[in-house]
Order: structure tokens, then C-alpha cells, then sequence
């Protein structure tokens, strides 16, 4: 290698890219910022109708009623819970759930237990209804509350052992309501998931 070819060989890589930066940054200032945000401190936007582009970008949209985005005001929450339903008994397991508002949900029963998923509206105490009865060891799903109210599940045993029944649920709930036969009603808060 020939004296100074290292020397010379730097120096143009370094020429090279002194000017790629430089040419970066007159595009960057000249197209780019008029075209995608709208910044034009040169007037090459107006000039070459880039400021057009920017201008032309998409209206925000908003969310039609009845979905299928139902936008919530506070973050899903996650609860993970086993509960013991007794030989020969029952107990019911709820969450708090607004209008709109989903649960996902997987519970697995160490036997077979009779179930009912059902809602009471927070309009109506006392009224109840439906939407998925049976007899099961597992169930996952996916379910949007139709109206404000506590919405989830009875479990029945009908086995001569006690049977536990692990529940996964996310959603945007921030409670939940256990009832225990012959037991008073216990709320319990579903804390915020962790950051």
C-alpha cells in the first residue's frame, strides 16, 4: 500500500459521508417536514404543493356505536382467583362490568360442576338473565356486557367431594362479588394490573 493511501482513503470516507449527512438534511428539510408534519421553513412545501400532502392526510376517525372498537375510560384489568365450590353446594362469582365493557375469561373445575352464566342489571335488582347454562370441567370466552350490572357465574356440585374451580379473567372491571350460601356478600377489588 502506497504511503498516505490510508490517510486518503479516511479522508474520503469521511468526505463522503460529511455530504450524505448534508444532502440527508436537505431533503429531511425541504420534503419531509413539509410532507409529513406539516413544517415548512423554507417554503419548498408551498412551492412544490407538499404541503398538499400533509394536508390531505386522513380525518381522524371516531368509534361508530355499537362497535366493533368500544373505547374504555380506564385500563382492562387481570384476576386469577380459585375458589372452592362445597360438596352438595353452590357459589356464585361476579364481576362489575359498565355497558360496552368485555371480559375474557377461562375457568377450569377439578370435576364436574353444573354452571350458569348470567347478568343482573344494575337497573333492575333483583331481575337476572342467562346466556350460557350447563355442566362442564372448562370454559373460555369472550363476552360484552349489555348493560351496567355485576355479570359471571353459579357453580353447583353436585359431586360427594368439594371441587375447585380456577377462574382467569381480563377486562374492564375493577370489582368483583363472591355470594356464599348462608354467608354475607363479599366485594372484592380488582387491583390495577402493574406497570
Amino acid at each position: 500500500m502506497p504511503p498516505g493511501s490510508s490517510l486518503q482513503s479516511r479522508r474520503s470516507i469521511l468526505l463522503a459521508s460529511l455530504l450524505a449527512a448534508v444532502a440527508a438534511a436537505i431533503v429531511l428539510v425541504t420534503v419531509v417536514l413539509p410532507a409529513e408534519y406539516g413544517v415548512d421553513p423554507v417554503g419548498t412545501g408551498r412551492a412544490f404543493g407538499l404541503l398538499d400532502l400533509y394536508a390531505a392526510q386522513a380525518p381522524p376517525v371516531v368509534p361508530l356505536e355499537g362497535g366493533p372498537v368500544f373505547p374504555q375510560t380506564s385500563d382492562y384489568r387481570v384476576d386469577a382467583r380459585q375458589l372452592t365450590v362445597p360438596s352438595l353446594g353452590s357459589i356464585e362469582f361476579k364481576y362489575e362490568l359498565g355497558r360496552g365493557a368485555a371480559l375474557m375469561y377461562t375457568w377450569r373445575a377439578s370435576a364436574p360442576v353444573d354452571f350458569d352464566f348470567h347478568t343482573e342489571p344494575a337497573a333492575s335488582p333483583g331481575a337476572s338473565e342467562t346466556f350460557e347454562r350447563g355442566e362442564a370441567v372448562e370454559k373460555s370466552g369472550y363476552y360484552t356486557a349489555p348493560y351496567d350490572g355485576i355479570h359471571g357465574w353459579y357453580w353447583e356440585n353436585f359431586n360427594d367431594t368439594d371441587v375447585t374451580v380456577t377462574l382467569e379473567a381480563a377486562g374492564f372491571f375493577s370489582e368483583a362479588v363472591l355470594f356464599v350460601p348462608n354467608a354475607p356478600t363479599e366485594r372484592i377489588a380488582i387491583p390495577p394490573r402493574r406497570r
